[in-house]
Formats: C-alpha cells, sequence, structure tokens
C-alpha cells in the first residue's frame, strides 16, 4: 500500500492553531518572548510543535521570516484600524482615546507577549525595514491626533503612544490571553491607558468614550465583512 502523502509530525499536535503554520507561530512566539531570538533555533520551533525540522521550512523558508511573521502581526492590524479610526465622526480627543484603548486591547488579546518582540536588539535590523515602516506609520497617526488637541510643537505630543504601547510591561507572558476580544467591553487597563493618554494632554475625558469606541470597532468589523 502506498505510503503516506504530506510531510508527517513526529508527535500528535500539541501547540494552539487551526494549521501547521498557526502552530509554528505559537511556538515561536513563546520561544522568542522567553528565550530571545538568537538562543532559539528552528530545530527547537520544530520539535515543539511536533514537526520535523524540515518540515518547518515548507511553511517558513528562515527563522528571520517566522520572527518578521510575529513582528508584523503587532502593528499590521493597528496601523490599519488606526487609519479606519482616524475617518470616524469624532473629535481628536475621541478618536486619540479610542485609538489608545483599541491599540492596548490588541495588544491584550494574544497568548503571548509578542508586543515585546520589539525591544530585541535583532528587530532593529534592516531586514525588518517593513515593519520600521508600519510603526512609524502608526506612531505618526497617534502623533498627529495629540497635535490637533495640544498643538504641533508641545513636548507631550508622543506620550499617548508610549501609554498605549506601555500595556506590553503590565501584561503577563505565560500562554494565557489576558483579555479575549469582545464586543461588549473593553478591558480595564485599555480603559486606563486611554484615560491617561487624554489626562496627559491635560485634554477632557469624552463622555460615553467606552460605548463610542466598541461602536467605531463594531462599524469597522462590519466593513471588513463587506469587503
Amino acid at each position: 500500500m502506498a505510503g503516506a502523502v504530506g510531510r508527517p509530525r513526529k508527535h500528535s499536535p500539541r501547540r494552539r492553531g487551526s494549521t501547521a503554520r498557526e502552530e509554528i507561530l505559537d511556538a515561536s512566539a513563546e520561544l522568542f518572548t522567553t528565550q530571545g531570538f538568537a538562543t532559539t533555533s528552528t530545530h527547537q520551533i520544530a520539535d515543539s510543535v511536533g514537526i520535523r525540522q524540515a518540515s518547518l521550512y515548507y511553511h517558513f523558508p528562515s527563522k528571520t521570516e517566522i520572527f518578521l511573521t510575529l513582528l508584523n502581526s503587532t502593528v499590521e492590524p493597528s496601523t490599519q484600524l488606526a487609519a479606519e479610526l482616524g475617518d470616524a465622526n469624532a473629535d481628536p480627543s475621541m478618536r486619540l482615546w479610542a485609538l489608545t484603548a483599541s491599540e492596548a486591547r490588541l495588544l491584550l488579546s494574544t497568548r503571548w507577549n509578542i508586543g515585546r518582540l520589539y525591544q530585541l536588539p535583532v528587530a532593529s535590523s534592516e531586514e525588518f525595514a517593513a515593519y520600521h515602516d508600519h510603526r512609524a506609520q502608526l506612531f505618526s497617526i497617534f502623533r498627529d491626533l495629540a497635535q490637533k488637541i495640544v498643538g504641533e510643537h508641545d513636548p507631550r505630543v508622543d506620550l499617548p503612544f508610549h501609554i498605549a504601547l506601555s500595556v506590553i510591561e503590565m501584561r503577563p507572558n505565560d500562554g494565557v490571553v489576558p483579555e479575549p476580544l469582545r464586543e461588549d467591553q473593553l478591558p480595564a487597563l485599555a480603559v486606563m491607558l486611554a484615560d491617561a493618554a487624554l489626562s496627559v494632554l491635560g485634554a477632557p475625558l469624552p463622555e460615553n468614550r467606552e460605548t463610542r469606541t466598541l461602536a467605531m470597532l463594531a462599524e469597522v468589523a462590519r466593513r471588513h465583512d463587506r469587503d
């Protein structure tokens, strides 16, 4: 009888994910965030997934490509969401509050604290220029909204972006999603950081800000469903 077709696993599936690619990313996220990039090998990643090392290269050509995929996953959805929230029918304070809360919400919705990957020395490499472009674009959106509130030359305009990303230092990295995405509620930590982003600018907090942000997010989701 003919042998089995495909790339067999060494063991039964042991990672989260509906595909081998997702399992590889899950294993890599854990290893990169707990022991770093340089000390993580493709052999370790494959073994953690339960596949042969050769099979890993079927999905990703290199460890660098895995790292880039994870890096991009921390910023591409945020950049797209930031652009769409920027078009919302709301004043700059409301949009900045919604953007800060939404960014923190996204960074709290993953098993591993992959937002921390940008802090690793390897992330500054030229190989990750596309990631840096996306990150710069996201920073610019935050900054532009802050400038509309306090003026172009106010030294506080960079602070909301860093306040949003401070969630990276405040969340655990234990393989448990701190705050699964919900349509009816924002994480308390995301609300606190969004409040802080406006407070540092001396801007009043918008009324019904959480309800309005959830409505904006729902509208963005509906647009994507239509597309």
